[in-house]
């Protein structure tokens, strides 16, 4: 019991000792650099811009189908109106100081 009261007692004293150092260290603090990018446009450069296609939820009533061959029920149609599509973004004029 003695050996074990010692031994702990060594450790404790050890981890004490060793986290009470004299050497502080101190926190230091780099500032970033601010990075600025300027985006130079080509002027025969073409962008392409997407352009989302146009949608329209229609309501179908029940009744026979329009070939009048089955019966269908009251339901919901998505009816996609115009496809999307990429179309050239509009060129824009830049002024260039000298």
């Amino acid at each position: 019991m003695k050996k074990l009261t010692f031994l702990s007692l060594l450790v404790l004293l050890t981890g004490i000792i060793s986290c009470s150092s004299k050497h502080t260290t101190e926190a230091v603090f780099v500032e970033k650099e601010k990075v600025e990018t300027i985006t130079i446009k080509d002027p025969g450069a073409v962008e392409y811009v997407w352009e989302p296609p146009i949608i329209d939820v229609v309501k179908v009533p029940p009744g026979l189908d329009p070939e009048g061959t089955y019966y269908r029920p009251a339901h919901e149609e998505v009816v996609e109106i115009r496809q999307g599509r990429w179309k050239y973004e509009a060129p824009q004029d830049v002024k260039q100081d000298k």
